[in-house]
């Protein structure tokens, strides 16, 4: 007897406020009602919402006029929701060909259906990738945070660079845009000017100077020496193989 595979439990709205709480919390810092509705794209009301039914769940710390933190349960499952993504991104960008916004968008809807022994298989099947296509690290299996020995762009002296080793915005036009202008992880990048007042960045790719706004060029992260390693000519080839296959 074949045995059935149940369904899994879809929460995905509980698993996207998770997932936005952990991006915007910067490891450690309290998040904001405002900044979480703007980054889900709900009104305060309904983050000030989800925040009570989290924090009832065991899942956030919620202090008056401080902000929103994970608990530890908290922190483990939004780990868990952004190895997923990350592997769902992977799969999307490096098997079936789509770019890396559509990778994204379509990780987004399907993060929620996903149950561990389909992130098993799937992380086995990619070769136990530990970057995402954006060159962002994936949480291990035992939910936790790896470190990235990068900084952000802006915490750059002017006049130095490196390569970009990820790009953090989770908004698919910024990641196309970024693309575009050639700034992707792998690429070769200098920090020229700031402009005061939270004016422009200046930055050096492929010989071209480029303007970005701050919103923009936060996004970046820049490692000195080689970016995380893609995958092998092989690796490709059979993941090309799979994908006409």
């Amino acid at each position: 007897m074949v045995k059935r595979v149940r369904p899994p439990r879809i929460s995905g709205s509980v698993d996207r406020y998770l997932h936005a709480i952990l991006l915007l919390a910067d490891h450690g810092q309290p998040v904001d009602t405002g900044d979480l509705a703007k980054k889900v794209g709900v009104s305060d009301a309904a983050a000030s919402r989800m925040l009570r039914t989290l924090a009832d769940k065991g899942l956030v710390r919620v202090e008056p006029y401080q902000g929103a933190e994970l608990t530890t349960e908290g922190l483990h499952r939004a780990l868990r929701v952004v190895r997923r993504h990350r592997l769902l991104e992977a799969y999307l960008h490096e098997v079936m060909g789509f770019d890396l916004r559509q990778a994204h968008e379509r990780a987004m809807l399907m993060q929620p259906t996903i149950d561990a022994a389909f992130e098993d298989k799937l992380d086995a099947m990619l070769g136990h990738p530990k970057f995402d296509p954006h060159g962002q690290p994936i949480p291990s299996k035992n939910a936790t945070w790896p470190k990235v020995a990068d900084a952000p762009l802006l915490d750059l002296p002017a006049g130095t660079g490196g390569r970009v080793s990820r790009v953090t915005s989770d908004e698919g036009d910024a990641i196309t845009y970024l693309e575009g202008l050639g700034i992707a992880p792998g690429a070769a990048l200098s920090l020229e000017s700031v402009s005061p007042f939270d004016g422009p960045v200046a930055v050096k790719v492929g010989g071209k100077i480029l303007h970005l706004g701050r919103r923009l060029a936060a996004a970046v992260h820049v490692a000195e020496g080689e970016p995380p390693a893609p995958p092998s000519t092989g690796e490709k080839d059979r993941r090309a193989q799979r994908r006409n296959g």
